[in-house]
């Protein structure tokens, strides 16, 4: 059998070629494109606004079948727009682009770092990120020359609303919370439905999960107080929180793009979250909290700054988690290749 280099250059007279280095957060897939093509844009904004015109395709044949499936989230690494920041990234599903992903923001910077593209030393690193939704501050550990974690403050999250309750065909009337880290999300205690956050209830929670982000947007309305294009509700997040005995501890099941469960905490989720229980008083400034995902792998997280958003409270969370690299991938795609966008079934 010819060598792997081989391969890819005996591969070279089918177009399309797309490299990937897919990777893990606590459990979640990210599939960092770094080949993908130049997407000019003085903002992170316009630079998605070009990506989503002109190469959506990319997006779709990355995420969905038979390249990838709903369960893949994608990013693409892209020139900085901020001095000082290393990169800049385009987060995309099978459904949408997110405007914010904390756990691909956490497994693209173990990904360049473990690749050699972020040159890192031992200790404490700072790595700027570039988002749409801003920068990240992303504080990477390494050990013996390898990234060990990766700490992140997310952008400032926010209570939009709160005790409003949807109808939700075939379940009935649901209490919701509105929050937004970057995009807005639908807040449900899972204690006030009496749904128990396990795997065993996967199916359900993923089918209400959906129906409550399609309900929500037909019954609520939202508009980013700074950012009026966001104005969608488009993840919703299950969530449990313990504050009786030592460190204050949680659960949370987030679902969006096309019937996805976060296999991670979800870094923005974690957030929302945070932003939800500072809002209501039961977390404190610098106070460790620990989230977990449907998996039993966690977050470490505190909420380390007050600000504001408009005229709303805004909370800064650094989020701490870990993530691997799984594969380095190069997909091609002839041009008669009867999926010329992917397709979800």
């Amino acid at each position: 059998m010819a060598d792997y280099q081989d391969l890819i250059t005996k591969m070279n007279h089918i177009p399309g070629i797309v490299t990937t280095i897919d990777s893990h957060t606590e459990g979640e897939a990210t599939r960092l494109i770094v080949d993908g093509p130049a997407v000019p844009g003085a903002t992170m904004m316009e630079k998605l606004d070009y990506f989503k015109t002109r190469h959506d395709r990319i997006r779709t044949l990355m995420t969905r079948e038979p390249r990838g499936s709903r369960q893949i989230l994608a990013a693409m690494v892209t020139e900085s727009v901020t001095p000082g920041a290393a990169f800049g990234l385009i987060y995309m599903d099978a459904k949408r682009y997110p405007y914010l992903c904390g756990h691909a923001t956490i497994g693209a910077v173990v990904t360049l770092a473990e690749t050699g593209v972020l040159q890192l030393k031992e200790g404490d690193n700072r790595v700027l990120v570039d988002t749409p939704s801003g920068i990240m501050d992303a504080r990477t550990k390494v050990k013996n020359g390898r990234p060990t974690t990766v700490a992140i403050n997310m952008v400032p999250a926010f209570v939009y609303a709160v005790d409003q309750t949807i109808s939700v065909p075939g379940f009935g009337t649901v209490p919701v919370d509105i929050a937004c880290t970057g995009g807005f999300f639908a807040m449900v205690d899972a204690r006030k439905i009496n749904m128990e956050l396990s795997l065993d209830n996967k199916a359900v929670l993923t089918e209400l999960g959906m129906k409550i982000i399609d309900a929500a947007n037909e019954q609520l309305s939202v508009v980013h107080p700074e950012n009026p294009s966001v104005n969608t509700i488009d993840v919703t997040e299950f969530y449990t929180s313990t504050h009786t005995e030592g460190s204050p501890w949680g659960r949370g099941v987030v679902i969006y793009g096309e019937s996805h469960m976060d296999r991670s905490p979800c870094g923005t989720g974690t957030a929302a979250k945070m932003a939800l229980l500072s809002h209501h008083g039961k977390i404190g400034l610098n106070q460790p909290y620990k989230n977990l995902s449907p998996l039993d792998t966690s977050f470490d997280v505190k909420v380390v700054e007050k600000t504001r958003i408009g005229s709303l409270d805004a909370y800064v969370s650094q989020i701490r988690g870990r993530a691997w690299i799984t594969g380095i991938h190069h997909f091609v795609l002839a041009d008669d290749d009867p999926f010329q966008a992917g397709y979800l079934i």
